[in-house]
């Protein structure tokens, strides 16, 4: 079978965009979640207004319009997928006019190589794809309405302005494009190119004072990060190489062609060897379904995973919490220490840490420190909008009783395309006659008073939350686990005894072994012992453990097989590290 050329296009367009969609629906679909919730699009004049203040509106405008659609499963993979495939159209057309290279639908897989690999960082947005495409109809608009032997590099520089303003830091490359299309039609004007040069590279300072922005900021916006710059100069440079080998080097189209793959394999390795992080897309698979508060998918990822991370812990705590089973399952997973069950608030910590932070507070009911982490959140979110932050303030608003406050937040997402319906959900209940099961269920867990204390005590947050109520089963799991984590035995028992023993109910396994380690140091009598309702076989296993212990004379790999997961394996064997 013959393919025409327009036929090769499509054919290569098509597998960039089945292939990009495939990739992020099933191996990076979490990033673009969580891209999602870190911004918050409004339809509103002032909303539309505020773009103003920045370079490259239009571009930033709607990359933020279609990163909303990340919010649905399969919505960011098929965007992106999109927007691939629409620039490597351009791209292929653009190197096609520049060079009248005959292989210019293989070049064009260079950019998208390049930008594919961006977006598997977190910084990277869709604003920047937008900006390089929208620069690219600008240049075939020059070609089509500007004749260059007419003083036509004025109409360059007024476009460029045009360009920065509405498109960002990829219309630096336009009097690049300009240029090598004159080299090709021999329209050879070293003052007019110079002059081009001079004056759409030096755009951003007269932008100085308008956007008040660092000039480095200006030359690379709307990327955030030096590296966004490399599509627009991979661009230029695959068309420098796409000319030298079409008028230069006369080399065979299979040599070329294998030539133009080398170079996209090389990108995309090398893009992916730089930008991609599995291991954290994995962590973030835990904290959307946090997020989504699904806790028995997020104990089922854990499960599947065994990732050895903070961060995956921390899901993982919050889920087994939420499924009541902390104090049963707390060692079937990763432990690194006490710092899995809580992410300190900390200028040390990421934007990623901070955003995660409030989580646990709000399962434990201290809204003081919860409200204090989503604002942070908010505030590190890119342009201090985070849709995710915003509904969490609502919440805790709501919870306090705070309905001014809860309705600030609730009007926000009232403006958005798809928060719309649970703001309209939780303004009922910001009704004092309307009675809400869930909202009656956190407030009794609010605490009775109020105390001056520390962001960063979180002990003696989990003091105050236990000893304000009681009843606070979490709390006291939290409490209860983070006292084992850190090996204090005496200090867990003593709370043990003060808030869950007078229950008088069975206890949970990693209590269990932990209190058996006390009383058997205590030297405890079988009466002192039979108040706890201990499980005879529990008794049995930490005989049969403490022979074993022994008998290794210290060496923990005789007993890892079956007392792995075990506390006393725990307390004998696992290294105390501060975070």
């Amino acid at each position: 079978m013959v393919f025409t050329k327009r036929k090769r296009n499509v054919f290569a367009g098509l597998i960039v965009v089945i292939s990009t969609f495939l990739f992020f629906q099933f191996f990076y679909a979490y990033h673009l979640f969580f891209k999602e919730q870190m911004q918050l699009f409004l339809f509103s004049s002032d909303y539309f207004y505020s773009y103003s203040q920045k370079p490259a509106w239009l571009a930033c405008y709607l990359g933020d319009f279609f990163t909303q659609f990340f919010y649905f499963r399969g919505g960011g993979p098929l965007i992106i997928a999109v927007f691939l495939g629409s620039e490597y159209f351009i791209s292929a057309k653009v190197i096609e006019r520049i060079t009248k290279n005959q292989q210019s639908w293989l070049w064009g897989i260079v950019p998208v190589a390049i930008d594919l690999s961006m977006y598997l960082n977190l910084s990277y947005n869709l604003s920047s794809s937008i900006g390089f495409i929208l620069m690219q109809l600008l240049f075939l608009l020059y070609l089509n309405y500007f004749n260059w032997k007419t003083l036509s590099f004025i109409p360059a520089i007024l476009i460029s302005f045009a360009g920065y303003w509405m498109a960002g830091s990829s219309i630096f490359i336009l009097p690049i494009l300009i240029i090598l299309n004159s080299i090709k039609n021999k329209q050879e004007s070293t003052t007019k190119w110079k002059i081009l040069l001079l004056g759409i590279w030096l755009i951003p300072y007269f932008f100085t004072t308008i956007y008040l922005l660092p000039i480095k900021e200006l030359y690379i916006f709307p990327g955030t990060k030096m590296q966004s710059i490399l599509l627009p100069i991979g661009f230029a440079l695959s068309i420098i190489i796409a000319t030298i080998f079409n008028e230069l080097i006369k080399i065979s189209v299979l040599f070329e062609r294998i030539i133009v793959l080398a170079i996209f394999t090389f990108l995309v390795i090398t893009g992916f060897k730089q930008n991609a992080n599995f291991n954290f897309e994995k962590i973030l698979s835990l904290d959307s379904e946090t997020y989504f508060d699904r806790p028995e998918k997020v104990i089922e990822l854990a499960r599947k995973y065994q990732i050895k991370n903070k961060y995956a812990t921390y899901f993982t705590n919050i889920a087994l919490a939420n499924q009541k089973l902390l104090p049963e399952q707390l060692l079937d997973y990763y432990q690194p220490g006490a710092m899995g069950l809580i992410l300190p608030v900390a200028p040390t910590e990421t934007r990623e840490s901070i955003v995660f932070s409030n989580e646990v507070f709000f399962l434990l009911g201290d809204m003081n420190l919860a409200q204090h982490s989503a604002m942070l959140g908010n505030t590190f979110s890119p342009f201090q909008r985070s849709s995710r932050m915003i509904k969490r303030l609502a919440e805790i608003n709501l919870i306090i009783g705070d309905s001014v406050a809860a309705n600030k937040y609730l009007r926000i997402l009232n403006k958005t395309l798809f928060h719309k319906g649970w703001a309209l959900a939780h303004e009922k209940m910001n009704r004092p006659t309307l009675k809400n099961e869930w909202l009656n269920q956190k407030r009794e867990l609010l605490p009775k008073n109020d105390i001056i204390r520390k962001p960063n005590d979180y002990m003696g947050a989990l003091r105050y939350l236990v000893e304000e109520k009681p009843e606070n089963k979490t709390a006291i799991d939290y409490l209860l686990c983070s006292l084992l984590l850190n090996k204090n035995l005496k200090e867990f028992k003593t709370n043990y005894d003060k808030y869950l023993k007078p229950k008088n109910k069975p206890v949970t396994k990693v209590y269990s072994e932990a209190l058996l380690i006390v009383l058997y140091l205590q030297k405890a009598t079988k009466e002192e012992m039979l108040e706890y309702k201990i499980l005879p076989q529990k008794i049995n296993d930490f005989i049969e453990y403490t022979r074993a212990f022994n008998k290794s004379e210290g060496a923990l790999e005789p007993l890892e097989k079956k007392f792995g997961k075990s506390y006393w394996y725990y307390y004998h064997f696992a290294t105390l590290v501060t975070n």
